[in-house]
């Protein structure tokens, strides 16, 4: 990662390969190189460790005839549809989620008024009082709390994770992608197409003649 401009966020991959930014790249032990996740997880950390993560830039560096202007749209939907994919898959999870958690609360409630009736009953009664602090004070108050507890923590703590997912995945899909050839300074496929274009053909000197 790269600091650009106060409170901006950078952060700068070298591929091989356009498809490395999804596809994990294999191990080349003649190169000394160790197998490495897809370039979307480095992107996806760096990312979610900033504090504030404000949309920034990310800058794909690829070797100079795949760093087209063609490869940098295709990066940019790409990247679009990931995002929007996980966004879906997220809404759904959390659909799930919430769709159980109603569903068991009422159950829920049940075993919640049952266990309290019976701790009541039980500490009403003449049974030694032992036996009437462990079942009225212990076992049937502990049963009637742990028939809430899951529907609770369901519908306010299992989603978490999806919702965090959903709120990077949004924020990444306003980073801005720019992909650049490898060793380059310009940051600008255009420049690398521009050139291509200004190359002479064969037979045809710079000057003309």
């Amino acid at each position: 990662m790269r600091n650009g401009r106060a409170g901006a966020w950078e952060f700068t991959v070298r591929l091989e390969d356009p498809n490395e930014l999804f596809e994990p790249r294999p191990a080349d032990v003649e190169r000394g190189r160790a197998p490495e996740a897809a370039a979307i997880e480095e992107i996806r950390h760096s990312f979610a460790a900033q504090r504030h993560p404000d949309p920034g830039t990310v800058t794909i560096e690829l070797p100079a005839a795949k760093a087209t202007a063609d490869v940098e749209r295709g990066v940019r939907q790409a990247v679009s549809r990931y995002c929007e994919a996980g966004i879906a898959q997220a809404d759904r999870e959390l659909a799930a989620i919430s769709r159980d958690g109603w569903r068991t609360l009422l159950s829920g409630a049940v075993v919640l008024f049952i266990g309290l009736v019976l701790s009541e009953a039980v500490l009403r009664s003449k049974v030694p009082k032992e036996l009437r602090d462990f079942l009225g004070n212990g076992l049937f108050l502990v049963v009637a709390w742990v028939g809430l507890w899951y529907p609770l923590d369901t519908l306010f703590y299992a989603g978490r994770p999806y919702r965090a997912e959903r709120k990077l995945l949004r924020a990444l899909s306003e980073v801005e992608l720019v992909v650049r050839p490898a060793g380059g300074d310009g940051g600008l496929v255009e420049a690398v197409d521009a050139a291509a274009a200004a190359r002479p053909v064969a037979g045809q000197s710079l000057t003309g003649g």
